[in-house]
């Protein structure tokens, strides 16, 4: 899937998500498609996101708030994520000794 889809599209692609729950969602800002000119166009990784809220939603039963904060909480890690591989392969670019330095700091400060 590499286009962006329509609300009728994204229905359909996230089998337990309704009109009235994507606009729930939209709202309290766990999704923000983009708009185009017919209305709003959901990225690919919108879809994978709504399959992850339906399945938060069902199989844990969360309000609407808890499912902001546990969607805040995975974009963070995810964000922290992305940071620790790109700190590792700027760490990758240099030096050997630098790197060495490095990853002697890092053991010695989780106590390795």
């Amino acid at each position: 899937m590499s286009e962006n889809l329509t609300v009728t599209e994204i229905i359909d692609a996230v089998a337990a998500l309704t009109a009235e729950r994507l606009t729930t969602y939209i709202e309290i800002g766990i999704i923000m498609p983009i708009q185009g000119e017919a209305g709003p166009l959901f990225a690919p990784v919108d879809c994978a996101r709504l399959q992850l809220i339906c399945e938060l939603e069902q199989s844990h039963e969360l309000a609407d708030e808890a499912l902001e904060m546990v969607m805040s909480l995975i974009d963070q890690l995810y964000t922290a994520r992305a940071d620790l591989q790109a700190l590792g392969a700027a760490v990758d670019t240099q030096p050997v000794e630098v790197r060495e330095s490095v990853l002697a700091a890092w053991r010695s400060r989780r106590g390795r």
